[in-house]
């Protein structure tokens, strides 16, 4: 926290109450003579994203033609060395996510897209297994004067042009083959909708007509991923008169009595024929060359039912003939979906009738992404803000069991495992998404809410199938913590106060009770797991490090100490809001006895510990652990001496400047989680035996959700440690894919998307990212994108407050345009805005204006308002309506 802000907290906090009457009640500050400054809200322009800075050698970050970042994948991954990627054990299969707020795709380099559905099961709707033919779709086939050109990458024709983009929800691709050129995207249309959406564009650039055959195909390979086997299928129909084809999958896996179906529809394309059999559609031609494209024909042919486990041989093919004069150009458009059969009707109803489905969803996006200019020489990191954003929610998904949207973990966490792991992961998701959109946010507090257990009041680690808790990886002691701490800034930062009497089930009981009752059940629960030296119990798994306990042998965490004394505070004002004066009062009397335990952490070396052992040993008095340290400051707990010396240690140990040159510091990116295994200064006997590479302690490497709350808290010490605004902004921008594909430029994992962690600059693999536990999948893992996006908000100093928002820029120059807020700092003002959920008069604190300025003015919703100053702060009232920009700036000369 800014120094000046640290020492004025508790006066302001006790004026609050007081303060909007009697700002009301003051005379105007002096009105500056231009008037006030243009409304922040107004500003639609894009921004500024041209850099490719950042592509790494797989391609290059372009802008489309939405004025939204793309990726242009343009190696050949079948002959270049680097393709093959190492967490895949050499594979050269690359993904990027497509989603919506329903389901996600993953689109492949490779050229098809498989569809993944959260509904009911964890499952692949159409799984890529080449060797039963199961090619996944997205893709087709064109005959042109009885020649076959598949458009799938990997079967394009010798001699084809073609282009490979990879942009916000859609995968586009273009060949250039016998004359025609075929222009492709397959995209998740924004929204709610369980379906991706093909679009065909074909142009026949000849001088002369040609009779071609567009045959669109989709496989049908659904996957349980949980169960790891096939499903059962029912036989498909053929509906002519809706041009759809659908197949019911059998019922009875993990319990699914209402499974969905899987559909196919042709939307906007003559369909003179249609196919469902694998045998008859590829016949002896294969996958590059299938019998029925070469006779340019489709037999009609119903597939048999099949059993789950084996799995049956199903596709969905559609034949559309068309006669193509020079120049002319004919797009086709298709439909792939799961859902229950009473939806399809209307799902393809729908996008029937849609016109220009992909620019209509492409403008959602735009309005939904961050806009921002951080300065010359920047435009890259504006431009992966805006693509982060995008990947934290297409992670979205809906479980019909659960009744809920949830923004999840992604990455092996989900495509590997069958499970939706884990729930802290889910609460932490929910906190840019407050700024951004309210409705989700609310929607993963509804979710997670609602998994508490009546009977012991535990929250489990995760969810597999049909909305039924996991706890097979042990009890963990910081559960209640991330469900506390989101609930907290969902409630201070959209203002919807409201939502905590909503009633909510138990997981394990249909009595329903307020939000706000789950919530003290949380409270409880968590301190009863309170240890004897003020830490808490880390029980069989551990803390936010999974397997903390055993492998570090853990009694006690003290990182959950940490975070239970900044999260407890900020819950205490949401109870002031609510008017339960009582809770508000027992959290922070717990705060303030948490924060003297994390006080007596502080260890001769200049760190804060780590826990304590089963044998009563503190862990981490000789070796500095990443994890405590940023939420100990964010505490407010260390003086002006200590956080100095803090600052400095982590820097050394965990960032590498100033380590011995042997250990190849400084970090290209990310700080480490630990010191190196040969770090001559590290004096704690090694915890490596599970560690990362090149590790001193357990889990080492560099992950992404650490960083981010280091970035968080180094911000939070701008005013108070030499350079820590500058140190802020160095961890966000290493913490960047640019910075991965940057250093690492020949390694996949890193440029597009990334796993929740990779290896440390003292690894001997330091581009390498992900954990061992799997290797079937990469990428795409949900913490990076989340922290980028809510460092932008921490960095621009936004803090929701019980009475409103404190605003305390940490960039000297910038510009955050966001849905729900946006801060803006420029020579000699300050410009914001605000959209609440509520009705209200919020109280701000703005700074910090410079001591020397002469005049300062005060405006709310464009008119100049009474306002008090105090050490750099200037603090005053805004009204706000819900969903309204609510305005504010400040001037000064």
């Amino acid at each position: 926290m800014h120094g000046s802000v640290a020492r004025l907290a508790p006066r302001l906090l006790a004026a609050a109450a007081l303060a909007a009457p009697v700002l009301a009640a003051a005379a105007p500050a002096a009105v500056a003579a231009a008037g006030p400054p243009t409304p922040l809200s107004s500003e639609r322009g894009r921004a500024d994203i041209t850099s490719s800075f950042g592509s790494g050698s797989f391609g290059r970050w372009t802008v489309d033609g939405f004025g939204l970042p793309a990726y242009r994948y343009s190696v050949d991954e079948e002959t270049v060395p680097w393709a093959r990627q190492p967490e895949l054990n050499g594979d050269t299969a690359a993904q990027h996510e497509l989603g919506n707020d329903h389901i996600v795709a993953n689109a492949y380099n490779h050229g098809y897209t498989q569809l993944w559905s959260q509904d009911r099961l964890a499952q692949w709707a159409n799984r890529y297994e080449p060797v039963q033919r199961h090619f996944a779709g997205g893709y087709g086939y064109l005959n042109v004067g009885g020649k076959v050109v598949s458009s799938l990458y990997l079967d394009r024709p010798t001699g084809a042009a073609t282009e490979r983009r990879f942009g916000v929800g859609y995968y586009e691709r273009r060949l250039r083959a016998q004359g025609i050129d075929l222009h492709e995207n397959v995209y998740a249309p924004f929204g709610d909708d369980p379906l991706v959406l093909h679009d065909v564009t074909i142009r026949n650039t000849t001088r002369r007509t040609r009779r071609v055959s567009w045959f669109e195909y989709w496989d049908v390979n659904p996957y349980d991923q949980t169960n790891r086997q096939r499903r059962g299928l029912a036989a498909p129909s053929w509906s002519a008169s809706r041009r759809t084809l659908s197949v019911a999958q059998q019922a009875g896996d993990h319990g699914d009595t209402r499974p969905l179906s899987i559909f196919a529809a042709a939307l906007r394309a003559p369909v003179a024929g249609y196919e469902t059999s694998v045998a008859r559609f590829f016949g002896k031609g294969g996958r590059a060359a299938p019998s029925e494209v070469a006779s340019d024909r489709l037999s009609g042919t119903i597939a048999p039912p099949a059993a789950t486990g084996p799995g049956g041989a199903t596709l969905f093919a559609f034949r559309a003939p068309l006669l193509l004069r020079p120049g002319q150009v004919v797009t086709l458009r298709y439909a792939y979906g799961m859902a229950h059969p009473a939806q399809i009707r209307g799902l393809v109803s729908k996008y029937r009738r849609a016109r220009g489905p992909l620019g209509t969803s492409e403008r959602r996006w735009s309005a939904s992404l961050p806009k921002a200019d951080f300065g010359p020489g920047r435009a890259w990191v504006a431009r992966e803000l805006q693509w982060d954003a995008y990947l934290l929610r297409a992670a979205t998904v809906y479980e019909e069991a659960c009744g809920h949207e949830t923004i999840t973990q992604g990455g092996y966490y989900q495509y590997s495992s069958g499970a939706n792991l884990g729930s802290r992961s889910w609460l932490h998701y929910l906190f840019p998404m407050v700024y951004n959109d309210p409705a989700i946010a609310r929607e993963i507090l509804r979710y997670s809410t609602a998994l508490q257990s009546r009977a012991n009041g535990e929250i489990p680690y995760g969810t597999v199938p049909l909305c039924k808790p996991y706890n097979a990886l042990g009890n963990s002691d910081d559960l209640d913590f991330w469900l506390l701490m989101a609930a907290a800034e969902y409630g201070l930062g959209s203002r919807d106060v409201s939502f905590f009497s909503e009633r909510l089930p138990f997981e394990d009981s249909g009595r329903r009770v307020s939000v706000w009752e789950h919530l003290k059940i949380a409270f409880r629960h968590q301190e009863s797991l309170r240890g004897p030296l003020g830490g808490y119990e880390a029980g069989t798994n551990g803390d936010w490090s999974d397997f903390s306990a055993p492998f570090l042998k853990m009694r006690e965490s003290m990182l959950v100490t940490d975070q239970l004394a900044y999260a407890y505070p900020r819950l205490a004002q949401l109870a002031d809001l609510r008017g339960d004066r009582g809770f508000a009062s027992k959290l922070r009397e717990r705060a303030s006895e948490l924060r003297a335990v994390v006080r007596r952490e502080w260890t001769g070396r200049g760190w804060y510990s780590r826990g304590y052992s089963t044998s009563g040993a503190q862990i981490g008095r000789g070796v500095i652990f990443g994890e405590p340290q940023p939420w100990a400051i964010l505490d407010r707990v260390p003086t002006k001496r200590q956080a100095t010396k803090l600052v400095a240690n982590i820097r050394r140990f965990l960032t590498g400047v100033g380590a011995p040159r042997s250990l190849n510091g400084p970090a290209r990116i990310g700080s480490a989680q630990s010191p190196a295994l040969r770090d001559p200064d590290v004096t704690e006997p090694p915890t490596n035996a599970a560690a990362l590479d090149g590790a001193s302690q357990y889990v080492g490497g560099v992950w992404y959700d650490i960083n981010g709350w280091l970035t968080w808290a180094l911000a939070q010490l701008d005013g108070t440690v030499p350079n820590a605004a500058r140190y802020a902004w160095s961890e966000y921008t290493r913490n960047t894919l640019a910075a991965h594909a940057t250093a690492f430029p020949r390694h996949w994992g890193g440029t597009i998307s990334v796993d929740d962690t990779c290896h440390a600059f003292y690894g001997s693999t330091p581009a390498n990212c992900g954990i061992p536990l799997y290797n079937d999948y990469d990428g795409q893992i949900t913490e990076q994108p989340t922290w980028m996006a809510m460092g932008a908000i921490n960095l621009a100093g936004v803090t929701a407050t019980e009475q409103g928002y404190r605003i305390i820029p940490h960039l000297r120059r910038f510009s955050l345009r966001m849905p729900r807020v946006g801060v803006a700092r420029e020579p000699r003002r300050l410009r914001g805005y605000f959209r609440t959920q509520a009705r209200g008069r919020l109280v701000l604190r703005v700074g910090d204006v410079p001591r020397g300025a002469r005049s300062v003015t005060a405006w709310a919703n464009g008119r100049a308002v009474a306002h008090r100053r105090s050490k750099g702060l200037v603090v005053f009232s805004l009204a706000t309506r819900p969903g309204r920009p609510a305005d504010w700036a400040i001037t000064w000369r």
